[in-house]
């Protein structure tokens, strides 16, 4: 033990281990400001054991048949309409658009048509394939169930409900972008009229049954040949005429007029084949209802995705899923209906009224005294009750619309109840971080803890944690965010003041002639950073900046440095990555890297023909001459750190050597000028200047000054630019298959999506690469500082309100602004195998201790 005690008292184990905590601590703050401010905002809306409101009698549907068809977006389908459902649309139906939500993937896109709950955040910690967390349906509502489609989305509402969801799916290795996409299909509407043959007699004359079907050829077509394409415009014509033989079928078999029909889309897509955004093309999907109690509407009709689930429950008079939050579009019912619809929307207000009292019980407590909005709620559906008794159908469904939307935002006021105390409690947290990594950055010490002050601190932390505790027991809330979010702030306060008592903040000025330029530097760098997030062409202006301070602040740079700069601000003026991939761009770029190897006089002959082989190889590839999805484009990717480990250790050399290497698999990966981007990058760093940096570095020197700071304000816009240089804020959380065409062409998320997230990183491994061979790693903690100051204000921005695409934009904004500093921090510790291993002189050692 007392060895022990002498180790830890060692400075150098201690100040290990005190480095290793603090990183550990920022990891920890910047996980629970991410998780905070989306719980804050979109708090999970599913609660468990909520009473299940009985649903009026007399629907007009026995069975329900729903079409699915994934990826089908609205532009596409109206400027193109199947001959079949465009004759439903102007002589026997009811159409219109339904507007999905952010993320427009397929998972929460059909969890919001059958169960009428929008994506979960807590979803992105349970898996693709699995239900996000235990949620009602219609499909577990329905008498039963058969749903037929995708391994992907068929077995997530098959699960737990063997007994009413009979669910058959095709094999995964079928989603083969090569494939035929019309084999999907084909293969759902087979088992169809298998049904038809065999367990159709069974429930022929029962009501509420669902027949599901998940088409996923639209899907897979366009993003393998885009929406643009012969492809997918014949996928949705074939599922046009089968829907057409499934109508008359199903009419021939039950002959009594009491099925309805429903086809929709879980989400649209992009004109380049991705989604998951929030851009109209992706969040606009077609409708169209008809059959048993429907009304013929001419007119286009706009509901939301979510109001499709008290649609379908009403027309089979099932019971509304319990946590829906759709309001059923009474327009759809037919005019004969008027009693029904209106106990209908009656039975819809109940259930969202449960949910309300659900979210005031877990905010507030139980409590006798019911809040105003319940009480008025409550008024409104007696006065609804008499209306009915009177057989006012009219006035009850106007009082019923009015009583409806108080329902609506009374449970987003009870869901959003904590938000303003639980974003202070976040801002709390992220400011004593910000202190405390300021106070590491430009600290030093002056003194040692007083024990008077220590107590005190202590003290009121106690007091602290103790009041929350008691607050929340007194309340009666079964929310426990509010003192875990609380406690958590009082931590971080705490270590900023123990970090406070050890350290004062002070910059080193020696040799500043003008501090305030590089303060002015940093400031705007701040500003341009945070507009460029949200106007991409923000960033060119911010390169130019950067091209005119760089000359200034940099004196021993390359006179090349500002030139190179100049280049990169052309990039984000581009437009973004097209829709069809100009692969002469990305052969071009193969190129100019082949030519600089003619040029570079400090590489080896045997180098150069091995980054020549690999360049060619690689080129033969994206000409499609040699198709690379087997193995080859595989082992390109896997040789690349060997590839770089042979070059020179000298760091310029070495800078060239990850670049040549990198290369490779970002092209094997890219659509357009992606690597003409990164070949500009990779000349801007290497004109940084060497010996400056790198001395600074070798000294110890820990104090930071101006320079430095924008140093560091400078990787951050270099960070940012890796994304926005030829992309936006759509192409970054959308997924375009093309991207990984030369690596696979099964439907595989996790590889597909390991795949676009090396895209992405390997700029930043570049800029880690170099900022290892050039600056400190104290700057790299001044980046990580910036980067979460520009975070705080992007935190408010996020918001459950306005449209999908404002929504989807301020997420991503705020998510990327807080994750690039942590990300580049990771790179830089990733990138010391790729400058510091050298196989030839590891060779060369080895071959020496053999011959002594």
């Amino acid at each position: 033990m007392q060895c022990f005690i002498n180790i830890m008292g060692n400075n150098k184990y201690s100040n290990f281990a005190s480095g290793y905590l603090f990183g550990i601590w920022g990891l920890m703050m910047h996980l629970v400001i991410l998780w905070g401010v989306l719980d804050a905002n979109f708090h999970s809306p599913i609660i468990k054991d909520l009473p299940i409101i009985k649903p009026p009698v007399g629907a007009p549907a026995k069975r329900l048949l729903l079409f699915v068809a994934d990826g089908l977006r609205f532009r596409t389908f109206i400027e193109n309409p199947p001959p079949y459902l465009k004759n439903v649309m102007d002589e026997h139906g009811a159409w219109g658009v339904s507007h999905t939500r952010v993320p427009t993937e397929s998972r929460p896109g059909n969890v919001a048509i059958a169960a009428g709950v929008y994506e979960d955040p807590s979803a992105i910690f349970t898996g693709w394939k699995e239900n996000p967390v235990d949620f009602d349906s219609v499909f577990n509502q329905s008498y039963k169930t058969w749903a037929w489609g995708s391994p992907d989305i068929v077995p997530m509402f098959a699960k737990g409900s063997e007994t009413k969801v009979h669910g058959e799916s095709y094999p995964a290795e079928w989603e083969d972008f090569d494939g035929s996409t019309i084999r999907l299909d084909s293969w759902v509407f087979e088992r169809f009229s298998n049904w038809l043959e065999t367990d159709a007699a069974t429930v022929k004359n029962k009501t509420q049954i669902i027949l599901f079907f998940h088409l996923l050829g639209c899907d897979t077509a366009g993003h393998a040949s885009k929406p643009q394409s012969s492809e997918y415009l014949d996928n949705m014509k074939y599922v046009d005429q089968q829907i057409k033989e499934v109508v008359s079928k199903t009419e021939a078999f039950f002959g009594d007029n009491h099925t309805a029909y429903l086809f929709t889309a879980d989400h649209g897509m992009t004109d380049w084949g991705s989604h998951g955004s929030g851009s109209k093309d992706e969040t606009e999907t077609p409708l169209v209802v008809w059959g048993a109690g429907i009304k013929n509407l001419k007119s286009r009709q706009n509901i939301e995705q979510a109001d499709i689930t008290p649609l379908i429950s009403s027309l089979l008079g099932i019971p509304i899923p319990v946590n829906n939050e759709g309001v059923l579009p009474k327009q759809f019912l037919k005019l004969g209906q008027k009693a029904y619809g209106a106990r209908a929307l009656l039975n819809n207000i109940k259930q969202l009224v449960v949910q309300v009292t659900a979210n005031r019980i877990q905010n507030e407590g139980i409590s006798t005294q019911k809040h105003k909005k319940e009480q008025e709620l409550e008024k409104n559906i007696v006065n609804i009750e008499q209306l009915l008794a009177e057989k006012k159908f009219i006035s009850a469904l106007k009082q019923g619309e009015k009583t409806i939307e108080l329902a609506k935002t009374s449970l987003l006021y009870f869901r959003q109840y904590q938000r303003n105390r639980l974003m202070l409690y976040l801002t709390i947290i992220w400011v004593g971080w910000i202190a405390m990594l300021f106070l590491k950055v430009t600290g030093v010490s002056y003194h040692e803890e007083k024990p008077s002050q220590l107590l005190l601190a202590n003290i009121g932390f106690a007091c602290g944690v103790v009041l929350l505790l008691i607050e929340h027991k007194v309340s009666g809330s079964s929310d426990w965010r509010l003192p875990c979010y609380g406690i958590t702030a009082l931590v971080s306060s705490w270590l900023a003041v123990r970090t406070g008592m050890k350290l004062v903040p002070k910059l080193d000025l020696r040799n500043e002639k003008y501090p305030w330029v590089g303060i002015l530097v940093i400031i705007f760098l701040i500003v341009t950073m945070s507009t460029g997030l949200i106007y991409r062409w923000i960033f060119g202006i911010g390169m130019l900046f950067a091209a005119a301070m760089q000359r200034i602040l940099l004196k021993d740079s390359h006179p090349m440095l500002p030139w190179t700069a100049i280049s990169l601000a052309v990039f984000p003026l581009l437009p973004v990555v097209e829709p069809q991939p100009r692969i002469y761009i990305v052969l071009a770029s193969l190129v100019a890297a082949a030519t600089t190897l003619l040029f570079n006089r400090s590489m080896s002959k045997s180098l150069k023909l091995m980054e020549a082989l690999r360049l060619v190889t690689t080129m033969s590839i994206c000409a499609n001459y040699v198709d690379g999805r087997g193995w080859l484009s595989w082992i390109i990717l896997l040789l690349t750190p060997f590839s770089i480990w042979v070059h020179s250790d000298n760091p310029k050399e070495r800078i060239v050597g990850v670049a040549h290497g990198l290369l490779c698999p970002l092209a094997l990966l890219s659509a357009s000028y992606e690597p003409i981007f990164f070949l500009g990058l990779t000349a801007h760093l290497l004109c940084w200047p060497l010996h400056s940096t790198l001395s600074h570095r070798m000294t110890g020197e820990v104090r930071l000054n101006i320079q430095d700071l924008s140093r560091a304000g400078f990787l951050m816009l270099y960070t940012l630019l890796c994304f926005f240089g030829t992309g936006n804020m759509a192409s970054i959380s959308s997924f375009d298959p093309s991207w990984t065409r030369h690596f696979v062409t099964l439907f595989s998320p996790f590889t597909m999506a390991a795949l676009i997230l090396l895209k992405l990183s390997i700029p930043l491994l570049l800029v880690g690469c170099v900022s290892r061979t050039l600056v400190s790693y104290s700057i790299f903690l001044a980046v990580l500082l910036l980067g979460d100051c520009l975070a705080l204000p992007l935190m408010y921005g996020v918001t459950s309100q306005g449209s999908w695409l404002d929504i989807g934009s301020a997420i991503s904004r705020f998510t990327i602004a807080i994750t690039l500093p942590c990300l580049l921090l990771l790179l830089y510790h990733l990138s010391y195998p790729l400058v510091t291993i050298n196989l030839k002189r590891s060779s060369s050692i080895s071959e020496k201790e053999h011959l002594v």
